[in-house]
């Protein structure tokens, strides 16, 4: 029986702390997704991990079998197991699937690799290690067996950037966990007091541009509303803390939220108003499909894949339109837009998206891949 080998170590986080980036929920909730299908699956799936503490992924609680190398997994680590040709020799596997964009391996022609995106090309952020990325991406991307992405829009771009043979190229959309995302009742939130609020989630620096939603924010509150603004941000930057500050009429209701529990989160998607997530650019832009997943209409921009997520449910505003995200919460504020209007249609768009379907079309690529 043929045998595919999972990279597992982006779930890695997940299983020390319960807390992941983008990529590492994608990688835990996929592997999950086809352990549920694992009997329709007509070959050998095994996991992969590599650190020296021992974190295995067993703790995943999947079926499928694990494989653990005492090993730093770091740039260094990585590279003496592709010479020493570790993954080759240990697992012994016929096509390996690297989910996390990139790695050394000692034949990329056996592997298929996840890239969720172009960001490095067309809207580069130096701090996120671009340079990086744009050096070692496309080689390795050429010489891949397929690239899995998650949107139409990456994989033009992956093809036009990386100068990839689009038909080697399948999308798999992003999903939604729709046991922990739905709609449903929550108490006071402990942000607010109870009033009502708008939420902001995935708020990181640069093109995620939630620096806009708070100038919104400070803008609509001159009407003295009852809304608040909870923004879900581990380490606010400079300037939106220089901003609040700046506005102490708006600063008592803003508020921050971090290290939140996944049960905390759908209650904050769920409880709120309306979500705000104006990015510049996104290869999927999970924060859309989650809240509408729990009824609360979303605000975000046409550009990248978001128009792919939020469909013609969305509201969408230019990305620097500070008004217009302004009138939008006023709407709310005073009623004439109701999120229970809105809840249906957005539950329903969300539907599009689960990681039943994500597990599916990437099952599909194995297959193609294993000759099956």
């Amino acid at each position: 029986m043929k045998k595919l080998l999972i990279d597992a170590n982006p779930s890695v986080p997940y299983l020390v702390s319960g807390h992941v980036n983008g990529i590492g929920r994608t990688n835990f909730e996929l592997i999950r997704a086809l352990d549920d299908i694992r009997t329709a699956i007509p070959f050998e799936i095994e996991l992969y991990t590599q650190n020296i503490r021992g974190v295995k992924a067993t703790g995943l609680g999947t079926a499928f079998k694990s494989r653990h190398v005492y090993l730093r997994n770091n740039s260094r680590g990585n590279k003496l197991a592709a010479a020493l040709r570790l993954r080759e020799l240990t697992a012994r596997y016929d096509l390996m699937h690297i989910t996390h964009n990139f790695e050394y391996v000692a034949k990329p022609e056996k592997c298929i690799v996840t890239i969720h995106d172009a960001m490095m090309f067309s809207c580069p952020e130096p701090f996120l290690g671009h340079d990086f990325a744009r050096e070692f991406f496309p080689p390795f991307a050429r010489r891949a067996k397929a690239i899995i992405t998650c949107s139409e829009n990456s994989r033009r771009e992956i093809s036009r950037y990386m100068d990839v043979d689009p038909e080697k190229i399948f999308v798999a959309p992003w999903g939604v966990d729709h046991k922990m995302l739905y709609p449903h009742r929550v108490g006071p939130c402990r942000y607010t007091g109870g009033a009502p609020f708008f939420v902001s989630v995935s708020c990181d620096r640069g093109r995620k541009n939630t620096v806009a939603t708070v100038k919104a924010f400070i803008n609509f509150n001159r009407h003295n509303p009852t809304h608040h603004l909870v923004l879900v941000w581990r380490n606010p930057s400079d300037e939106v803390l220089r901003l609040i500050e700046e506005n102490p009429d708006a600063k008592s209701r803003i508020h921050f939220a971090s290290n939140i529990s996944n049960n905390e989160l759908a209650d904050l998607y769920a409880g709120a108003t309306c979500s705000f997530f104006p990015s510049r650019y996104e290869g999927f832009g999970l924060p859309i499909a989650e809240s509408m997943a729990c009824g609360t209409p979303v605000v975000t921009c046409r550009n990248s894949s978001l128009e792919e997520v939020g469909g013609d449910v969305a509201f969408y505003v230019d990305p620097d339109d500070i008004d217009a995200m302004s009138a939008i919460m006023d709407k709310f504020e005073e009623g004439s837009l109701s999120k229970d209007d809105l809840q249906e249609a957005n539950h329903r768009q969300s539907m599009l998206f689960t990681w039943e379907r994500c597990a599916s079309l990437t099952l599909d690529v194995y297959k193609k891949c294993l000759e099956l």
